[in-house]
């Protein structure tokens, strides 16, 4: 296991000495007796939100005189916060009104379903799934019609497949972002990332560092396995095939398509087979450690963080690369592992809402010896699930018309700065793991009446109106964008005139309408266009201006390198 040691976090003791600290604006601590609520509407109101953690806001009070104080120091009865909040007035819950407003029936026509059919001609069919796995067609669902060559599940078949992951490291070549090879993501369906980090030796021969963010294999997302959103895509690989040691799982809330216990635990188990030479960490934000903990993980091997909490990992220096691979030096590893806000929730049976905490992931490879000081560190955030900005308008985001592109209009509500901060304290990304649909929405309630649109008693919805708590794909080419430019901490993680990349999550993956499929590729595409960032499916290198911006939506299995 790699020694850890913690960053000091300073973001908090703006306080002198003869003044207790304040606490941290996202802390909630328990209300004074005279606000307490009922034990019966704690316990109705816990029960509801684990079930409605599908629908995220919509089964929680909006009424403030049920809701805890923001934390002062003298309301502050101890050191454990009761639960937290997302402290910015870009956190908006919708209305009743707000969310009626967002509902539409009827055929979808958004013509961004019609920009990604349009790359049809240039697909493929549908690969062979992985060895060893489940037929692919037949995990998909029935609402998934592939016998229609035109139906909306044959086209989302084969713009969306499943892929047997190369887990391999590059070597001597170049990435697509140019330079010599840093990192690389593999997209294991939903939010699920594997990151590789190569070795700091010669030629990057020396010891990797492993790592996997929310990994679930599981064929639901939920607390049973008769009921919750089913997968449409089976998991491109199993626990067993990610290669070497895993040094660390990073988990960003304890939502179920995010904090899946099966796969959790098979990962843990896996650490400690016998002959394998590192134990895996497991970092959550605040809170969520015992969930870890009665599934029986070492206390030890789970590490709490909150917001702007840092630490560091370090293996030291080796003679010798083990395993033949050369008599090149082993210069040691470190890793630098920052917990940052995220605009969300968490909810799980047996729990309060938000209870715990909710948060995104900087996880950094430094490199001192570099005599670039773009090479010092390299830098991959990993969002989790968070939202940006709450959008009303039942008609947003802007619509790509042949006749007239909508302008965007102006919001009410802000968008949330908590992006703009992660940069300007720790620094420029090279890769961004953004989410960029809800996931899980009325498509699963839809899924148990498989009608057409144009029949379902079930609506749509806007997108915006979850716009405050998921993040769609036009917020998250802004986020790119905010993320990659203006003031920043420090050097490194995409200067010198190297592009960053960004690859969507938390998409294609839970999903009972193929049609959203279709809407999610559409509308990423449309709003690079619009914004001024490349789009790809895949990464070639050479492709491309070296500086520019690039958002990637990739295949279930499929690999980024940077």
């Amino acid at each position: 296991m790699l020694s850890l040691t913690r960053i000091p976090n300073h973001s908090n003791s703006k306080s002198s000495s003869s003044h207790p600290p304040s606490p941290p604006s996202h802390h909630v601590y328990a209300p004074p007796p005279a606000r307490a609520s009922s034990s019966s509407s704690s316990s109705s109101s816990s029960a509801s939100s684990s079930w409605t953690s599908y629908i995220p806001g919509w089964g929680a009070s909006t009424d403030p005189s049920s809701t805890p104080s923001p934390p002062t120091a003298s309301s502050r009865s101890s050191s454990t916060p009761a639960s937290f909040r997302n402290p910015w007035a870009s956190w908006h819950k919708p209305s009743k009104p707000e969310i009626w407003a967002s509902f539409a029936w009827g055929a979808d026509d958004d013509p961004s379903i019609a920009l990604a059919t349009s790359h049809l001609s240039s697909a493929t069919s549908p690969p062979s799934p992985p060895s060893g796995s489940d037929n692919s067609s037949a995990r998909i669902l029935p609402s998934f019609d592939l016998t229609t060559p035109n139906s909306p599940g044959a086209q989302a078949s084969r713009l969306l497949t499943v892929q047997k992951p190369d887990f391999s490291l590059p070597s001597g070549s170049k990435p697509a972002s140019g330079g010599r090879f840093k990192a690389k993501a593999t997209w294991l369906g939903h939010a699920g990332v594997f990151l590789q980090f190569p070795g700091s030796g010669t030629n990057g021969k020396g010891r990797a560092f492993n790592c996997v963010f929310d990994p679930i294999f599981s064929s639901r997302a939920s607390p049973t396995a008769y009921a919750g959103p089913l997968r449409s895509y089976p998991p491109p690989c199993e626990v067993g095939d990610l290669p070497g040691d895993i040094d660390a799982v990073f988990l960003s809330h304890n939502h179920y398509d995010h904090f899946d216990e099966a796969s959790l635990g098979g990962i843990w188990n896996r650490s400690n087979e016998k002959g394998r030479k590192r134990a895996t960490r497991f970092f959550v934000p605040l809170g969520n450690g015992k969930i870890l903990r009665g599934m029986g993980i070492d206390a030890d091997s789970v590490v709490e963080m909150d917001w702007w909490d840092g630490v560091e990992l370090t293996m030291p220096a080796g003679k010798k690369v083990a395993g033949g691979q050369g008599d090149d030096d082993d210069d040691g590893l470190k890793i630098r592992v920052w917990c940052v806000p995220a605009q969300h929730n968490s909810s799980r049976l047996g729990m309060a809402k938000d209870e715990a905490l909710w948060s995104g992931w900087v996880v950094e490879k430094l490199d001192p010896k570099s005599e670039s000081d773009s090479d010092k560190a390299t830098r991959v955030f990993f969002a989790g699930d968070t939202g940006y900005q709450f959008h009303g308008d039942p008609a947003w985001p802007p619509r790509r018309d042949e006749e007239k592109e909508t302008p965007e209009k102006e919001e009410k509500y802000p968008a949330c700065p908590a992006f703009r901060e992660i940069r300007e304290r720790i620094g420029r990304p090279d890769l961004l793991l953004l989410p960029i649909s809800v996931g899980a929405t009325f498509a699963y309630l839809k899924s148990f009446v498989p009608l057409p649109d144009s029949l379902s008693p079930f609506p749509r919805h806007s997108a915006g109106v979850m716009g405050g708590n998921h993040m769609p794909p036009w917020d998250a080419v802004r986020v790119l964008r905010e993320m990659t430019g203006g003031k920043e901490k420090g050097g490194g993680g995409g200067g010198g005139g190297r592009k960053t990349v960004a690859m969507g999550i938390h998409w294609g993956t839970f999903v009972t309408d193929p049609a959203e499929v279709l809407k999610t590729l559409g509308q990423l595409e449309y709003a690079c266009q619009r914004q001024g960032v490349r789009f790809a499916r895949n990464l070639q290198g050479g492709e491309g201006k070296p500086e520019e911006s690039v958002f990637v939506a990739v295949n279930h299995g499929e690999s980024v390198c940077i």
